[in-house]
């Protein structure tokens, strides 16, 4: 085995759809690492050939909710069997179902895991909506990874333009993106903010707010994952500095946390396409964009506070 630890990035983030090289695998593995590769953004729209002797992760974590919307709830670890009984000797805990036998009385507490997978389902796995999975699978299937992916990219062109060429009667833009601003290296996921007439940010839950009371469902928030968006929101070390964090627990909730950084916000807007979007989203969005927010100035006052990211 590999020796000098676990190298886990994600195909594409789930941020800015960035899209990072799966060339970093066996980059990674010649160095040393093992490589724990996250899917579940990037199967959706794309074909992941595990054949190809450039990618062999040891690990591949994949969301078949994110695939075709259900089961909720049902991933999967695709897992290198070396690997996996790397693993079974180094986990020092067990949960129902994953042991052979137990002793609770030695010191410390024995125990014998399970040979084969079984030792990492923990808990009772969802067996009424597991065979869904094959289902889905023979429906992507049908349809073809090609062109589900070919599709995607089209919206996702047509949307980064007209988002770029959205501007207030002023001539300032109407948003900034974050992460590409093209269709390279990148997949069906935007992240970006609207802007004011004044060239400010648009708050946005206001934007949630507006949009949800227009029918549209918009992802708003740090989309869990707060690395990706210090770094897209242009907070760092220097940001950071030698300021005095609050305790763990933020009484005055995200708000706090905010008031202590100095930023207004931590959060954006995202828009993915996946196999069922059409052009008439595309439309409908920009038609409540143009709407709602060209040559307005916004305030954040009277919104709900923050309570978490």
């Amino acid at each position: 085995g590999r020796s000098n630890g676990l190298f886990a990035y994600p195909a594409q983030s789930n941020f800015t759809g960035v899209r990072h090289p799966l060339s970093w695998v066996q980059l990674a593995q010649q160095r040393g690492y093992d490589v724990l590769l996250d899917a579940a953004a990037y199967l959706p729209t794309s074909a992941l050939d595990l054949s190809k002797a450039e990618c062999k992760p040891e690990f591949v974590l994949v969301s078949w909710y994110k695939l075709f919307g259900y089961p909720t709830g049902i991933g999967c670890l695709i897992a290198r069997r070396d690997a996996l009984e790397r693993l079974r000797l180094g986990r020092p805990w067990f949960s129902g179902g994953t042991v052979q036998a137990v002793v609770a009385w030695a010191a410390p507490t024995w125990h014998a895991l399970v040979p084969g997978v079984e030792a990492f389902e923990d808990g009772t796995p969802n067996f009424l909506s597991i065979p869904d999975v094959r289902f889905g699978l023979d429906w992507l299937d049908g349809i073809g990874m090609p062109l589900i992916d070919r599709r995607v990219r089209c919206l996702t062109g047509w949307f980064l333009d007209r988002l770029l060429q959205m501007r207030h009667s002023n001539g300032s833009p109407m948003a900034r993106i974050y992460g590409p601003a093209d269709l390279k290296m990148r997949g069906g996921t935007v992240a970006f903010s609207l802007l004011d007439a004044s060239g400010k940010v648009v708050d946005e839950r206001l934007v949630a707010l507006e949009s949800a009371a227009a029918r549209i469902s918009l992802r708003t928030g740090c989309f869990c994952n707060p690395g990706a968006g210090e770094a897209a929101l242009g907070v760092d070390e220097k940001v950071v500095g030698k300021k005095l964090f609050p305790p763990r627990q933020l009484l005055g909730g995200l708000d706090q946390l905010l008031d202590v950084l100095g930023i207004p916000s931590l959060g954006a807007v995202r828009v993915s396409f996946g196999l069922a979007s059409t052009a008439a989203d595309l439309d409908r969005f920009f038609g409540f964009a143009e709407k709602t927010y060209k040559d307005r100035i916004v305030t954040s006052a009277g919104l709900p506070p923050r309570g978490q990211c």
